[in-house]
């Protein structure tokens, strides 16, 4: 929020406004500068009941703070990597090991003994195969290559054929979206 103190000079006020209703901070101290979900309303009809004439001081203000926007976020930015120094394999669904041993239709971690049905695994791996090499495509090859444990690329075939449309034949197929 921001008060006028004379025609020149403005306090700034910081506020933390939670906007998801399902969140609440627990045991937060009273005095903190913070609007809950449940008070964004209140909060609202408050701000919106103070009157200010606005001068040019004010439309100088927000084009300075519009012009100071972030759109992409910190967190989101992905760092570069390539396919080939990637480690290569699915992972454990519950603690990300690569220490998968395949058993007939199951993978079963060597390290905390998660089981997960083979099918279920691949997918996954295909979905992350997607998020990190969206221009990739899907084919039998690159998600056996992906995959590791999966030693026959014929279950990788039936897996993607049940799950996938299949577009293209031989050498230049691939798999996409039904």
């Amino acid at each position: 929020m921001i008060r006028s103190i004379d025609s020149t000079n403005y306090i700034i006020e910081p506020l933390l406004v939670f906007i998801n209703p399902y969140f609440h901070l627990y045991h937060a101290p009273m005095n903190l500068p913070i609007i809950y979900p449940a008070q964004l309303e209140r909060f609202m009809t408050k701000l919106n009941m103070q009157t200010t004439k606005l001068n040019d001081t004010h439309l100088k203000m927000a084009k300075q703070l519009q012009s100071l926007h972030k759109t992409n976020s910190f967190y989101t930015q992905i760092p570069d990597y390539d396919y080939d120094q990637l480690k290569k394999g699915v992972v454990c669904l519950a603690c990300s090991s690569f220490k998968l041993d395949l058993n007939k239709d199951k993978l079963e971690c060597l390290e905390c003994g998660c089981v997960e049905a083979a099918d279920l695994a691949v997918l996954r791996s295909v979905e992350e195969f997607k998020l990190l090499f969206p221009d990739k495509k899907i084919t039998t090859h690159s998600i056996y290559e992906w995959c590791g444990v999966i030693k026959s690329k014929k279950t990788i075939r039936r897996i993607l054929s049940k799950n996938f449309k299949l577009y293209g034949h031989g050498k230049s197929s691939h798999y996409d979206n039904k």
